[in-house]
């Protein structure tokens, strides 16, 4: 390929783009259709509808849901309910089995 077929291909994708974000923003256009049908038929009057831009997916690193970091005192709390949730349904358990007289077999 000659560096002037590049240059004309790459004219072309700005005009028509092909790819990953054309492929984004056709789902978002469809998403948004699908949505604004269900607000129509279902929504209150009124509702706002949606656009393509609503459903079209962030990239930014900052925008990427970042679960909350746990402190060591908090986990240790989690552990030690756990065990001992864990102990008391063992205890029941256990009670259960003192409790209940065992069977006698009837020998016939």
């Amino acid at each position: 390929m000659t560096s002037a077929q590049l240059s004309e291909w790459e004219a072309y994708d700005r005009l028509d783009p092909v790819g990953q974000w054309r492929e984004d923003l056709r789902w978002a256009a469809l998403e948004s259709l699908l949505a604004n049908i269900s607000r129509a038929v279902y929504g209150k009057k009124g509702t706002k509808m949606t656009t393509f831009e609503d459903f079209l997916p962030t990239w930014d690193k900052e925008k990427f849901y970042k679960p909350p970091v746990q402190s060591l005192e908090t986990m240790k709390e989690i552990m030690v309910s756990i065990t001992k949730d864990q102990n008391k349904k063992v205890e029941r358990e256990e009670k259960l089995k003192r409790q209940t007289p065992p069977v006698k077999k009837d020998k016939r």
